[in-house]
């Protein structure tokens, strides 16, 4: 009986700290999305585009971003940051693909990563 007690405390224990933390995880992850004048505004050391191959040449690219696909990212991250506090930039084609690689990116321990939901084009100097 004693053990028993004991069990039931370490589960419930373990399902509160589960049902507060992840919550918080998504919270935070939820405010990755960073507006085009701030983007601007912000120097990163990492610039990141999801789109596909084909999008990419098709529809040009940021200059120095690396292209990742959403699903290598899904499974690994490619690169080698060493520092994770270094701040990195995601974008698209203003569809969800930034917005779940930087999530993605952030719940891998990048707490410094922004996405924007506009394109590149947005980025880019004399646009509004």
């Amino acid at each position: 009986m004693k053990y028993a007690a004991i069990y039931l405390f370490v589960v419930i224990v373990l399902l509160i700290v589960v049902l507060i933390v992840e919550p918080l995880k998504t919270v935070a992850a939820s405010s990755l999305q960073i507006g085009i004048p701030e983007a601007k505004a912000r120097r990163f050391g990492l610039i990141i585009d999801v789109r596909t191959p084909e999008q990419r040449s098709y529809l040009g690219y940021y200059p120095n971003s690396i292209p990742i696909s959403l699903e290598k990212l899904k499974s690994e991250v490619p690169l080698d940051i060493s520092n994770k506090k270094t701040w990195i930039l995601v974008y698209s084609n203003g569809d969800q693909k930034a917005q779940i690689a930087a999530e993605k990116l952030f719940k891998q321990g990048y707490p410094n990563v922004r996405y924007i939901q506009e394109t590149y084009l947005s980025l880019m100097p004399g646009s509004q």
